[in-house]
């Protein structure tokens, strides 16, 4: 009996392949889809992430309390230009009033395209205090 048993245990194990040749190609497929995606995502994470660190400086060295929202264009521009992000918008930074506090409020999307007609939207919404 117990012949039998180790008998049918090794043919089933015989009869097991493992992944079929079908799996292993979609499973390489979706694993290059999402490492293009994040490779494509990347670098605009990283120009926010310029953006943002810029927008620190400008707090930390100049007094952002005084200063005209043009003025701080003008000290993001140069910053930007330096780091060499030139797909931004100025027209991003705003001043908004809430109560008796001023924000500079940085809210655009980044449009990557992905394959063909295929594009991923980026949204970043930033708010520095002014006051």
């Amino acid at each position: 009996m117990k012949m039998q048993e180790k008998l049918n245990s090794f043919c089933t194990l015989k009869r097991q392949k493992g992944a079929s040749f079908l799996t292993i190609i979609v499973m390489l497929i979706l694993v290059g889809l999402f490492l293009l995606t994040a490779l494509k995502i990347a670098p605009a994470y990283l120009d926010n992430n310029v953006i943002v660190n810029a927008m620190e400086g400008i707090a930390s060295n100049n007094d952002l309390a005084t200063m005209s929202i043009a003025e701080v264009r003008e000290s993001l521009q140069k910053t930007l230009i330096t780091n060499s992000i030139r797909d931004f918008s100025m027209a991003s930074v705003v001043l908004t009033r809430e109560g008796n506090r001023n924000y500079i409020d940085i809210n655009y999307e980044s449009r990557v395209p992905l394959l063909y007609n295929i594009e991923i939207v980026v949204v970043f919404e930033n708010r520095f205090d002014k006051n």
